[in-house]
Formats: C-alpha cells, structure tokens, sequence
C-alpha cells in the first residue's frame, strides 16, 4: 500500500467543533494563490448616461474576499451591519431578483481594508471584532457619488 501524497497533516478539529482561533478559514486556502488576481475576470457593464461603464456582482466580491455569497448576504443582513448595502443596484432580467453591483474602486478597497484588519490573513476569527464594518462603511460612503469611468471605445 504507498503512503499518502502529500501526507496529512493531523487537525485539532473535528465534526461538531469550531475551528481554533488564528486558523485560517477553509475558504481563504485560495488566497495569496494565483487565482485571486482572476476575481475581475467577466465584469457587468451597463448604460448609464449614455456611456457604457464597468460594475462587478456581489460574486466578484465574494471571491476577491475568499468567502461566499452567502456570507456576504449575513454580513449586510446583520444587526448593526457588517457589511454596507451595494451603491447601485439593478433588476435583473431572471426571475431571481435584484443584483447588487459595485465599483472597481470599492471592491479594490474592501480589499486593502480586509487585509489591514487581518480579514484576508485569517488571524481575525470575527469581523465584528474589527474596525473591517466602520471602514468599508466609510469607503462607501465616499464612493457613493463616484461612477466608474465611461467606456468609450465600446463596440
């Protein structure tokens, strides 16, 4: 029988236990890899004063955090929010609803925050236990009135 490659590595945590403080989330194992410069990859574009601009999904985001959608969702749902409401949003043309967009600006903020506050990095068990909710507040606040650049060139 050949050994395990690569060999395990054995874990504290078990089926019903939460994870040790300072591990980080399973999720996050894609962060820092070369498929997170790839979370800008198929951006949404929609006519908004005649010009054409670029927007990413709430998906976007999700993977340039290394969460999911979901987490997302609980974050901006939660009492007080961890997480602000999308600047623009749009009826999408499925029957599932509304879609949260954002700007390249505020995704590539949340993410200079995220790491600053140790979100990305995995020291952080609790985002409410950080100043992450109060700065991307702030952020987008100041991105509010701020519309991504026209496409000019669109074809």
């Amino acid at each position: 029988m050949s050994p395990i490659h690569p060999p395990r590595q054995p874990l504290d945590v078990y089926p019903g236990t939460s994870r040790p403080i300072g591990v980080p989330h399973p999720v996050q194992a894609h962060v820092g890899s070369a498929d997170t410069a790839r979370w800008d990859d198929n951006p949404v574009y929609k006519k908004i004063s005649g010009f054409y601009r670029e927007f990413f999904a709430i998906s976007h985001l999700a993977n340039a955090l290394g969460r999911s959608t979901k987490t997302l969702y609980k974050w901006e749902a939660a009492n007080p929010p961890l997480f602000p409401r999308a600047t623009w949003i749009y009826n999408g043309e499925s029957k599932n609803g509304r879609r949260r967009l954002y700007t390249r600006r505020q995704i590539e903020g949340v993410l200079v925050i995220a790491y600053e506050e140790g979100v990305l990095s995995g020291t952080k068990r609790f985002v409410s236990h950080t100043e992450f909710p109060a700065r991307c507040a702030e952020l987008f606040q100041q991105t509010r009135a701020v519309m991504p650049d026209p496409i000019h060139d669109w074809s």
